[in-house]
This record gives C-alpha cells, sequence and structure tokens, in this order.
C-alpha cells in the first residue's frame, strides 16, 4: 500500500485538510505499516497548554490559508489561543497538563488547599494527586501553571 492509498483507507483527518501543504507526513513503520502523526491531533475540545503556560480548551480550529501559515487554535481564553508550534501540551485529559511547579488548587472534604511541588521527585508527587482526582478523593478547582507562577508572584527577598 503506498501512501496515497493508506490516506484514503485510513485517514479522514488527512482527507479532510483544507491545504496541501498541511497534510500528514505519512511514514513506513519498521513492520511494514504505515503511521499518520495525525492520528494524535488536537482537536475540538481538547486541553492544550502554549509555551508561556496558559490552558485552555479548543473551540475552534483555524486551517491555514494565503493569509496564515500554521494552524490556530482558539480557545476559550485569549491567552491560551496559539498556532501549532507554540503548542506544548495536548490531551483530551486536563490532569496530563500538569507540570513540577505548577500550583494545583484542590478541595478535600470541603477544605481548599493549595499545591505546588517544584520537583516531583519528592515522596508526595503530582502522580500522587492526580491518582487522588481520578479516583475523586480530591476535586481539582483550578491550576496556576508555573510559567504563570513565575511570571507574576513576588520574591521575598530575607533582610
Amino acid at each position: 500500500m503506498n501512501d496515497i492509498n493508506f490516506v484514503k483507507l485510513n485517514c479522514n483527518k488527512c482527507l479532510n485538510k483544507s491545504n496541501d501543504k498541511d497534510l500528514c507526513s505519512i511514514v513506513k513503520q519498521i513492520n511494514g505499516k504505515y503511521g499518520c502523526p495525525n492520528e494524535n491531533c488536537i482537536e475540538i475540545n481538547d486541553y492544550i497548554r502554549n509555551e508561556d503556560g496558559y490552558i485552555g480548551i479548543v473551540i475552534k480550529i483555524l486551517l491555514p490559508d494565503e493569509k496564515m501559515e500554521s494552524t490556530y487554535f482558539v480557545c476559550d481564553t485569549t491567552m491560551a489561543s496559539a498556532y501549532l508550534e507554540e503548542i506544548k501540551k495536548h490531551s483530551k485529559d486536563i490532569l496530563d497538563l500538569i507540570e513540577p511547579g505548577d500550583v494545583l488548587e484542590i478541595e478535600e472534604d470541603g477544605d481548599i488547599f493549595y499545591i505546588g511541588i517544584k520537583k516531583d521527585t519528592t515522596t508526595f508527587s503530582y502522580s500522587d494527586i492526580k491518582e487522588s482526582i481520578r479516583n475523586r478523593e480530591v476535586k481539582l478547582l483550578r491550576i496556576l501553571t508555573h510559567e504563570q507562577f513565575e511570571e507574576n508572584s513576588f520574591e521575598v527577598v530575607q533582610k
């Protein structure tokens, strides 16, 4: 099977592209099968985290045209909207976007906690928190990314 046949048979995401430049780069894998990078593409209602650390939900996708060279993802918040190359992470699960240093606002038994772990190598880790959220033991209320924290925080210097 050649690349064109693969696209016709398997890759509806590529066939729906409006621009030849935006077609995927189908590759033949070692096992002889063809694979498409667009199989893991960003879709509407996915969460994205851009290079500046803003997180948003994709509400619209603008495909490249004669005025725009790259795909642009419009989010529920303007600060999170980004071009494809500016997106650091994406997922259908917001927990996948959490990185070491992010501050999480969580609720447990009616109490609100703010947790930020600079390195995920301590005995208490984001993996533990994420598992507690998935198990509904605690509720994730908000995320302040480490990029936003570093940009907007005041460093206290001891005199």
